[in-house]
């Protein structure tokens, strides 16, 4: 079995409560991450839809990154960024 880190135990404390409380029974934080993995795979566009796929690039989006850049000169012209920020 594999240990996983949680970021937010505090909200899986309170469905396993909520789900206590429906069902009269308490059900294991590893019963309720399994089930969640399983509702997960079965729904896997959804869940993908939902939670993980970014937000859309609106022009408006677009319009605010543009006015936020600069344009600077180039002082290093023999470098890339790269190899000026990490010294690749």
């Amino acid at each position: 079995m594999a240990n996983v880190k949680l970021s937010k135990k505090k909200l899986l404390e309170k469905l396993q409560a909520q789900l206590t409380l429906r069902q009269g029974k308490k059900i294991s934080q590893q019963e309720l991450l399994d089930k969640c993995i399983e509702f997960s795979e079965e729904h896997l566009e959804e869940f993908i839809n939902e939670k993980i796929s970014p937000p859309l690039l609106t022009p408006e989006k677009i319009e605010r990154i543009l006015s936020n850049s600069i344009d600077c000169p180039i002082y290093f012209k023999e470098k890339s960024d790269d190899e000026l920020i990490y010294g690749l």
